[in-house]
Order: C-alpha cells, then sequence, then structure tokens
C-alpha cells in the first residue's frame, strides 16, 4: 500500500513530420487554430494561449475543447460546427491552413465537411492517435499536444499572422458577442424563458471557479454558443454519445472534484426534462455525501 506515482507517457513527434508542420505553418496567409478535447487530456491550456497570442493566431473550439482559453481571450474567436457560432465557421471558410490540435476532425467539428469550403485548404492535424491524424488528408504531427506545440515554438518563432487576418477575427468576434448579448436580454413581460436566456442569465453571475455542465437536448448547443468561459477547464459537455441521464449524476462527480481542488466554485447543471426524469435520484447521493450542485431543469 505504498503511494504509487503514475507518470501518463507524452509520445514526442517524429522530427520529418514537426518540420513539414513548421514549413506549412510559416506559409500560411489565413491560419485558423481548432482546439478539441485533446488540448485538455494533454494539459497543454497554457501553451496554446502562449503560441497562439506570440502569433496572433485565431482560435476556434469543439465542444469536447471549449474553455480551452478564455471567453475574453483576444486569440479567441468561438465555437465551431454545427453547434457552433457563425464567427468560428466563417474563419473556417476561409482559412487556408487549419491546424487542428487533439481534435478528431468528426462531422460536428467540420458541419459534415461543409464548413471547409477553400478547395485549398491544408490540414496539420496534431494528435496522439494516427488514425486521427491523418484523417481528410491531413498532414499528421504525431504526439502529445502539449509536447507538440513546445518543440513547434522556435521552428515558427519568426511567424506572425497578417494583420488583415486578425482583425477580421477580431470583428467576427465582436459580432459574436453583441448575438449573445442580444439573446441574454430578458424576454418581454408574460413570453416565456428560453434556454438561451438561462444559459446566459446564469452566465453573467458564475466566476472563473464556475463549472458548467449539459450532456443531452437541447442544452448542448446553448451552452456551446451561450456559455462564455471565465475559467480554463471549467465546461462539461457529454455529447459525445448524447448521454440522457448523465447531467446529475456528473454534476455529482465534478462537484466532488471541484471539493478535493479544494475550490469554492460551484456546478450548473443544465438539463432537459426527459434527462431529469433518468437519473434524478443522484440528487440525494449528492446531498449524503456532502458534495453540493446547482441544477437548472428547464422543460
Amino acid at each position: 500500500f505504498e503511494t504509487v506515482v503514475h507518470e501518463v507517457p507524452r509520445p514526442r513527434p517524429d522530427s520529418s513530420e514537426l518540420v513539414e508542420a513548421a514549413r506549412l505553418i510559416n506559409e500560411a496567409n489565413t491560419p485558423l487554430i481548432i482546439a478539441g478535447g485533446g488540448v485538455h487530456y494533454s494539459v497543454a491550456e497554457a501553451e496554446l494561449q502562449a503560441y497562439a497570442s506570440a502569433r496572433g493566431i485565431p482560435v476556434v473550439e469543439t465542444v469536447a475543447g471549449k474553455s480551452s482559453l478564455l471567453g475574453d481571450d483576444p486569440s479567441y474567436v468561438g465555437p465551431i460546427g454545427v453547434t457552433g457560432c457563425e464567427a468560428a465557421n466563417d474563419l473556417a471558410a476561409e482559412a487556408d491552413v487549419v491546424i487542428a490540435i487533439g481534435c478528431r476532425l468528426q462531422d460536428f467539428t467540420t458541419g459534415s465537411w461543409t464548413l471547409f469550403t477553400n478547395d485549398n485548404t491544408i490540414f496539420v492535424n496534431i494528435n496522439t492517435t494516427r488514425f486521427d491524424a491523418v484523417k481528410h488528408r491531413s498532414v499528421p504531427v504525431v504526439g502529445d499536444a502539449r509536447e507538440v506545440l513546445r518543440e513547434l515554438d522556435p521552428l515558427t518563432a519568426e511567424y506572425q499572422t497578417a494583420e488583415a487576418w486578425t482583425e477580421l477575427a477580431s470583428t467576427k468576434k465582436a459580432g459574436f458577442r453583441q448575438y449573445l448579448d442580444a439573446i441574454g436580454t430578458a424576454p418581454a413581460e408574460g413570453d416565456p424563458l428560453s434556454y438561451a436566456h438561462v444559459v446566459r442569465a446564469v452566465n453573467e453571475l458564475a466566476t472563473e471557479d464556475d463549472i458548467c455542465l449539459a450532456a443531452a437536448g437541447g442544452f448542448p448547443g446553448e451552452v456551446n454558443n451561450g456559455w462564455w468561459s471565465k475559467g480554463i477547464g471549467t465546461f462539461d459537455c457529454e455529447y459525445g454519445y448524447s448521454c440522457m441521464g448523465y447531467e446529475i449524476a456528473g454534476g455529482w462527480g465534478a462537484s466532488m472534484a471541484l471539493r478535493a481542488k479544494r475550490s469554492d466554485g460551484d456546478v450548473f447543471v443544465f438539463v432537459g426534462d426527459g434527462s431529469y426524469l433518468m437519473m434524478n435520484s443522484d440528487l440525494y447521493s449528492s446531498v449524503l455525501t456532502g458534495h453540493p450542485m446547482i441544477v437548472l431543469m428547464c422543460d
């Protein structure tokens, strides 16, 4: 029963793959970074922020990659894909080099491959799994996200994105933010609240320590767009399998994780009436174990 510390292996990239990826990035005119769930798995958020910021490369996030950057980070534009925003999807249509980090480029992210309308777009895919790294004729860099970014850094140190592209990204982001502000406005007296109203209202009150959690139904799309990340790694949306019933059980687990970190944050669970019926008994479990959460059940 002695304490054993397990270190997760971090596979390093092949040098030739790294050099080719760096060449493509250095020649890019309109580059775009897609931050996927692998950024979180690798704990590469700081490296992503530093890499994008130093070069002025816009960053968009998948559902699994959301909260890799803060919502007000200058590099961040918005969520990409089917449940994404117009700003991010517009940039995807114009990008000539797309750097996918820990992203599988699956249908929800690519809009069933309708988002990338530039026929000359080149994909550089950083992934620990070669199967995902070579998807859609990508130039693969097989390796851990954090280590790849660290090794790419000196090879692309002189690169700087064209000012017109970064300005376009900023303009698109500002439009997205105005859209969120508009839908966050309280409805007229007598009109029902929408999911969007609820998400924006809670987000306004949330702190950097709070966690947003959702899973099935209409909420994944609403939180993916409407939740403006105030803290890194504070978003959990189990939408890979659209698991109805995950929300309250997942919220209980998230509350355990917060307490283990000795955080004073709250867990906000957004759940529809159907999912609520499936695992609502874990409310009782959370009370018994002393792991509080705030559940917002919307019909």
